[in-house]
């Protein structure tokens, strides 16, 4: 596969390093991948060559810096400083330059609001909902973190920063579908991510016990689907909703797991090493470094080529299903042996099917309705 013409960077500055020890964090394991020294922290020269490399003279549309751990402000405010100052130092005049940040909030200050504004950051916090849901795995040294989170989220507020908050959808928190909804719709929060918590643990492939189960995220899905639409629908956005809607618009969606191929963006690790995607920061999957290898060469791997070909290539268990269309078969990640089928992953259905399904059933045609009412297009079929 050729070099995609539009490309992010998601870069991982501390690596899996964090202030919190969330039994649920999929990136904690990455923390054994490198373990030479005990803090991970992207280097100078790293950090000058990568934002050269990514804003050279021949590169087209946007360039988007996500920055993303374990805990990304770990790194502390000179380095974001620094690396804004390289931006301008190697980026073209009128190249046009975004830069987002996922944290847990616990760092979030007035000084770090402010230097978000300053360069125009949009800021991801994770935040799970009222307190008794969000602590209940979210924890640090001194125990919950949901009165630190808020607080960082009030500095974000004061000084005008944009931000959005992303929920982790976990076995416990599942069924809290309109709860959680409603909470943070009451607290003037209008841009949401819902994301299940899928892990592998234990033997044979049998998901995490913190793991949202199949049934369990199609029912939270439809609940807050149903307290949405209650409020009359477009007073908060879900990325989930508005990817579906987006697709029913322009015939696709912001949603890499509902998207075609895996091929949106690469994952910088603090020292230099490159992946294909942070779900599959793993050995077998590193494409090379970026102190050595250009974008060029990267995007030229067989391991690039191999990891393209496996979300084109979809689930035999798959054919035949209405919703192929608009699933595509899920994110590669969710094939776990427990999901059913062959021990090759594309050979096996997504873990979250059972979800998806009901979700769709349930909501779909509501959804391409409304997306209908934005602008003329043509129908996706009522189900």
């Amino acid at each position: 596969m050729n070099r995609p013409r539009d490309f992010q960077l998601l870069i991982k500055p501390v690596s899996a390093d964090c202030n919190l020890a969330c039994r649920y964090c999929f990136y904690r394991r990455v923390g054994a991948m490198y373990p030479a020294t005990p803090g991970h922290r992207m280097a100078r020269d790293v950090l000058e060559h990568m934002i050269r490399t990514y804003l050279a003279p021949t590169r087209r549309g946007i360039a988007t810096f996500s920055w993303q751990g374990g805990e990304p402000l770990l790194a502390g405010l000179d380095f974001f400083v620094d690396a804004f100052g390289l931006m301008a130092r190697h980026g073209r005049g009128g190249q046009p330059v975004a830069n987002a940040v996922q944290t847990n909030g616990v760092l979030l200050d007035r000084e770090w609001a402010r230097l978000f504004r300053a360069y125009s950051v949009l800021v991801g916090v994770s935040l799970d909902g009222p307190r008794h849901i969000h602590d209940h795995y979210r924890t640090g040294a001194a125990g919950g973190s949901f009165d630190a989170v808020m607080a960082g989220i009030g500095h974000l507020r004061d000084v005008g920063v944009e931000f959005n908050l992303l929920t982790l959808v976990t076995a416990a928190s599942a069924p809290h579908g309109a709860e959680i909804y409603r909470f943070l719709r009451d607290r003037g929060f209008t841009h949401l991510q819902l994301i299940p918590c899928v892990e592998a643990g234990g033997g044979g492939g049998r998901a995490a016990e913190y793991a949202v189960s199949p049934a369990g995220y199609g029912d939270f899905l439809c609940a807050v689907f149903d307290a949405w639409r209650e409020d009359g629908a477009g007073k908060v956005s879900v990325r989930l909703f508005d990817a579906i809607m987006e697709r029913e618009l322009r015939g696709r969606g912001s949603l890499c797991e509902l998207d075609g191929p895996c091929s949106g963006y690469l994952v910088v690790e603090h020292n230099g090493d490159v992946y294909p995607c942070d779900f599959f920061v793993r050995p077998e999957w590193r494409l090379g470094n970026l102190m050595q290898d250009d974008f060029d060469a990267l995007f030229a791997t067989a391991r690039w080529r191999d990891f393209c070909a496996q979300r084109a290539a979809n689930a035999a268990a798959c054919a035949g299903c209405e919703w192929l269309d608009l699933c595509r078969g899920g994110c590669c990640k969710d094939r776990l042996p427990a999901a059913g089928g062959d021990t090759r992953p594309m050979e096996r259905r997504s873990y979250l099917c059972e979800s998806y399904r009901r979700f769709f059933d349930h909501a779909a045609a509501e959804l391409c309705r409304l997306a209908r009412e934005l602008a003329a297009s043509p129908s996706c079929g009522e189900r």
